[in-house]
C-alpha cells in the first residue's frame, strides 16, 4: 500500500494519493513526470496525467497480457531497452484508465508508461476498461475511451502488427459510464453500458465514492461488427450492475435462422456499487454483508436483422441459481464457443472461514456483519445442467484467489486440466499454491510459498516459453 508495500492495513492510506499527490490536468498524448513530491500527502484519488512519467510512478494493476510492438519509445524516464520480441519478453498491464505499463516478463520490473494516444493520436480520451477482450485468431484487441467532448467510442487495435495499429474507431450513441470489461463473440464486439457513472465534482473523494449508480437506468448492450466497427444493434434489459464478463458468443437460432448473441455476466442489483464494499474501513469494520453477484446469461435476438437506430429488448436466457459468485473464468478454447459449458470462479464474498486466525472485520464488534474472509470458496458451474460444485479450503486456510484453468496438452474435454489458486494459511504467515483437478474439482497438488501472497492473480494464463 502506498510507498511501502509492508505498511500495516490499519495505517494504510490511498496508495495513489500517497504516490501522486494532487496532480490534476487534462488528458493529453503523454504523462507528466513530477520531480517535486512535497505535496505527496494531499488526498487525491483521481489522476488525469499529462506529459512523461517514470514507469513505476503510477499504481498500475488489473490485467496483464503479452507484450505488443509499440511505437518507438520517446519517454526519457523509461528504463531498459525496448524489446524486439515483446510477445515473449514483455508484459503489458491494463487498468481502468488510459494508461498502459510495460514490464519485463522475466523480472516483472516496470520499463515504460504510456497511453493509447502514443499508439495513435486519434485515441485521445479518458476511461478505458481494465479487461479489453483479445481475439487471438485475428490479432485484435478492443477497448473504449471517452473523448473531451463526452463522446464514448469503441476501438480496435491490430496488436499482431509491428507496430500496433488502430483498425477502427466507432462512436456510440450512449451516455458515458464506468465499465470494467467488454465482451466479444466471434463476429461482434459487445459494449455493455454499466449504469454507473463517475461524479468528478470532488476529486478528493475516493474512487468508490465517485461512482453513482443509476438505479432507474436500464443496462444497454451495444453490438458492433468486429470487421469495421459498425454499430449494428442496441438492446436493453432491466437495471443491473457488473464488474466481470465470463464469456460471450454468437450462434444461429435453430428456430428462426437468425444470429443471436449470449453474454454471460456476473450481475448485481443493490443501492450502491460493489466497489464500496472493498474500502479499507468497511473491510475492517463491515457495515453490512458484502455483495455477491449472480452469473446470468443475457440474450440478444436477431442481431443480423437489428436496426441500430432502435433499442430492442434483450432477455435472460439462463442463470446459475443459488450460486453467489464473482471473477468468472473459462478455458481459453472455450472463449466465444457456443457449446461451452464450464465456468470457474470465486464464491461467497465475505463468507465464513472456520479456524482462520486472520479474519477481516476485526475492528467491529463481531455481531453486525461477521466477515472472516474476503473470498470463501471456488466454484465450477455447468451451463448444461445448471448445477455447480464448490471447493472450500480446510484446516483454517482461507481466501482462495481467483482460479485459473490450465488445459491439459492434447485434451479433448473442455474441463480436462488443472485449476490453480492460492490460499493463506491459518496463522496468516504464508500462502499455499493449490491445484485442483478440472473435472472432479478436488485437490490434487499443493506447494507452500515463502511469503504471504495478496488477494491473488487477476489476469491471464500465458502458455509456452514466456519470460524465460
Amino acid at each position: 500500500m502506498g510507498l511501502n508495500a509492508n505498511t500495516p492495513l490499519k495505517d494504510a492510506q490511498d496508495p495513489c494519493s500517497l504516490l501522486l499527490g494532487a496532480q490534476v490536468g487534462g488528458p493529453s498524448n503523454m504523462i507528466e513526470h513530477s520531480k517535486n513530491r512535497s505535496n505527496a500527502f494531499v488526498q487525491q484519488s483521481l489522476y488525469v496525467p499529462s506529459g512523461y512519467a517514470a514507469p513505476d510512478s503510477v499504481n498500475m494493476n488489473v490485467q496483464p497480457r503479452r507484450g505488443i510492438h509499440l511505437p518507438k519509445d520517446q519517454n526519457p524516464y523509461s528504463r531498459g531497452i525496448q524489446s524486439e520480441d515483446p510477445f515473449t519478453e514483455e508484459i503489458l498491464v491494463h487498468t481502468d484508465f488510459n494508461l498502459l505499463q510495460v514490464c519485463d516478463a522475466r523480472t516483472l520490473e516496470p520499463k515504460r508508461l504510456l497511453n493509447y494516444m502514443v499508439i495513435d493520436p486519434k485515441l485521445v480520451g479518458s476511461g478505458s476498461c481494465a479487461h479489453p477482450p483479445h481475439d487471438r485468431k485475428r490479432g485484435l484487441t478492443f477497448n473504449y475511451l471517452i473523448d473531451d467532448s463526452g463522446v464514448l467510442f469503441v476501438f480496435a487495435l491490430n496488436v499482431a502488427s509491428n507496430p500496433t495499429a488502430l483498425v477502427w474507431k466507432s462512436p456510440l450513441p450512449c451516455r458515458t459510464c464506468y465499465t470494467h470489461a467488454l465482451a466479444m463473440t466471434d463476429k461482434y464486439v459487445v459494449f455493455v453500458r454499466n449504469p454507473v457513472h463517475m461524479d468528478l465534482s470532488d476529486t478528493t473523494k475516493g474512487v468508490a465514492e465517485m461512482m453513482v449508480c443509476e438505479h432507474d437506468s436500464p443496462t444497454e448492450f451495444y453490438i458492433l461488427d468486429k470487421r469495421d466497427g459498425k454499430h449494428v444493434g442496441t438492446y436493453s434489459v432491466p437495471n443491473f450492475y457488473f464488474f466481470h464478463i465470463g464469456n460471450a458468443y454468437d450462434y444461429i437460432d435453430p428456430k428462426t435462422g437468425d444470429v443471436n448473441i449470449h453474454v454471460d455476466i456476473v450481475s448485481y442489483r443493490d443501492e450502491h456499487y460493489p466497489y464500496m464494499d472493498y474500502s479499507m474501513s468497511n473491510l475492517l469494520d463491515p457495515k453490512k454483508p458484502l455483495q455477491n453477484g449472480t452469473l446470468v446469461r443475457y440474450q440478444m435476438d436477431s442481431v443480423d436483422k437489428a436496426d441500430p437506430t432502435k433499442i430492442c429488448r434483450g432477455s435472460v436466457a439462463s442463470a446459475i441459481a443459488g450460486l453467489p459468485c464473482e471473477l468468472p473464468r473459462v478455458s481459453k478454447p472455450a472463449s466465444m464457443d457456443p457449446n461451452y459449458r464450464y465456468v470457474y470462479g470465486i464464491s461467497g464474498i465475505g463468507a465464513s472461514a472456520p479456524g482462520t486466525e486472520v479474519p477481516i472485520g476485526r475492528l467491529g464488534n463481531g455481531l453486525g456483519a461477521v466477515h472472516p474472509t474476503v473470498y470463501g470458496s471456488l466454484f465450477k458451474s455447468d451451463w448444461k445442467t445448471g448445477l455447480f460444485k464448490l471447493w472450500t479450503p480446510s484446516n483454517g486456510e482461507s481466501c482462495p484467489t481467483e482460479p485459473i484453468f490450465i488445459q491439459r496438452p492434447g485434451a479433448t474435454d473442455e474441463d480436462d486440466g488443472i485449476v490453480i489458486t492460492i490460499t493463506i494459511n491459518r496463522e496468516g504467515t504464508h500462502s499455499i499454491l493449490v491445484g485442483l483437478d478440472g473435472k472432479t474439482f478436488q485437490e490434487v497438488a499443493r506447494a507452500d510459498m515463502p511469503q504471504v501472497y495478496a488477494l491473488g492473480p487477476h489476469g491471464s494464463f500465458v502458455e509456452g516459453d514466456f519470460g524465460l
